[in-house]
């Protein structure tokens, strides 16, 4: 057994003799996607409708960004995030693999538009307008996994970030191809995301017992 994991059974054992349920610890992850993803969005949105005008950057670069940087810091939080008392408690490694493999799909699945975006001109499908379907399945999924995390941290308020999340998919959907997708985006990402991700950190040990 690690000094890892044998610290961690016995946090979770005085939780429990007071009570309560162990912390979730990724709150850092999701202020740090959902202010990513929500900053890229207002920008987009503001070039859109030609607010600002940043010459020949394209529409795509500010989004190449958030995956980047996002990644890169995801990795270098990583270590700190997993030495919190409880990191390695089923709670936490479930909700923590949900929420790695959304962000694996959705940078995937991104970057493959990339690549097959205009392929599909001749059936009559514009160029770009695949893109349109990023927030409606991101928000989708982050339902879903916002659903799985409430089970593992066993935190029920974490239910009604996924019935926010599936709105905004909703409206995100009925404002497909429209620039007011990618506010619906920014300010989505902002409350189902980052608020939560606040929450979380609140709550979060930030002492090694």
């Amino acid at each position: 057994m690690t000094d890892d994991i044998r610290d961690d059974l016995a946090y979770v054992k005085a939780l429990a003799e007071e009570g309560r349920d162990t912390p979730l610890v990724g709150g850092v992850y999701y202020v740090l996607w959902g202010s990513l993803i929500a900053l890229a969005s207002a920008f987009v949105y503001a070039q859109a409708l030609k607010l600002v005008d940043v010459g020949g950057l394209g529409w795509y670069v500010p989004w190449i960004a958030v995956f980047v940087i996002g990644w890169a810091a995801s990795i270098a939080l990583g270590r700190r995030t997993g030495a919190k008392p409880g990191a390695a408690t089923l709670g936490n490694r479930t909700a923590g693999a949900v929420w790695f493999a959304v962000g694996v799909f959705m940078t995937g699945f991104w970057f493959t538009l990339m690549i097959v975006h205009d392929n599909f001109i001749s059936l009559g499908v514009p160029p770009n307008f695949l893109f349109s379907l990023m927030f409606p399945i991101g928000f989708g999924l982050y339902g879903v996994a916002f659903y799985a995390t409430a089970a593992a941290g066993r935190l029920s308020w974490l239910k009604w970030c996924a019935v926010a999340a599936w709105i905004c998919s909703a409206l995100a959907l009925s404002l497909m191809a429209t620039a007011h997708q990618l506010l619906v985006g920014a300010i989505g990402s902002l409350v189902c995301v980052v608020l939560p991700g606040l929450i979380m950190m609140r709550g979060e040990p930030s002492e090694v017992v």
